[in-house]
C-alpha cells in the first residue's frame, strides 16, 4: 500500500490520535513521529523511510531508530534501534551524517535535531543551587 492511501485512511482517526477541543492540529503519540502531530510528514506509520529518536534507558544518549529497505515485507525485522551515548555534540553530528550520507528524508533533518537536542537538555545535570539565607528578617525579628 502507498504511503499517501495509508495516509489517507489513517489521518482522522487512529489509536495515537489525541484530540482535544480548540486545538486545530491533534496530536500524535506514534513511535518515530518526531514533532508528535499528527501530519503526513511527521506520520512514523505510513512512511517507508522513518527516524526516530528517544531517550535512552539508562538516562544518557539518545537511541536512533530508522526503518531499513531491507525487511519492509517484515515489521518485526524493519526497525533498527542504535544507541549513541557519545555526547551531545558528537551525537547531533552522527545524526546529520546520517541523514545526508544515507540519502535519508532530508525533510526531516532539522526536526530530528531539534528532538536530540531536547533529549540531551532534559538529560543535563541541574546546578546546584544554595538556598538563600534570611538573617536580616530573623534579625529583625529578634531585636523587637
Amino acid at each position: 500500500m502507498s504511503a499517501d492511501l495509508c495516509w489517507q485512511i489513517i489521518r482522522g482517526n487512529h489509536s495515537h490520535l489525541l484530540k482535544k477541543r480548540n486545538v486545530k492540529k491533534p496530536f500524535s503519540t506514534e513511535p518515530n513521529n518526531l514533532k508528535n502531530v499528527n501530519s503526513a510528514r511527521y506520520n512514523g506509520l505510513c512512511k517507508k523511510k522513518v527516524i526516530g529518536i528517544e531517550p535512552a534507558p539508562g538516562g544518557k544518549g539518545i537511541v536512533l531508530s530508522f526503518k531499513t529497505a531491507k525487511y519492509q515485507n517484515k515489521p518485526a525485522k524493519n526497525m533498527v534501534k542504535t544507541t549513541i551515548k557519545a555526547g551531545p555534540r558528537r551525537a547531533l553530528n552522527s545524526i546529520r551524517r546520517f541523514i545526508r550520507y544515507n540519502h535519508y528524508r532530508k525533510d526531516l533533518k532539522m526536526a530530528s535535531l531539534r528532538r536530540a537536542s531536547a533529549i540531551f537538555r532534559s538529560q543535563r545535570a541541574q546546578p546546584f543551587r544554595k538556598a538563600r539565607r534570611r538573617t536580616h528578617k530573623v534579625a529583625k525579628k529578634t531585636t523587637e
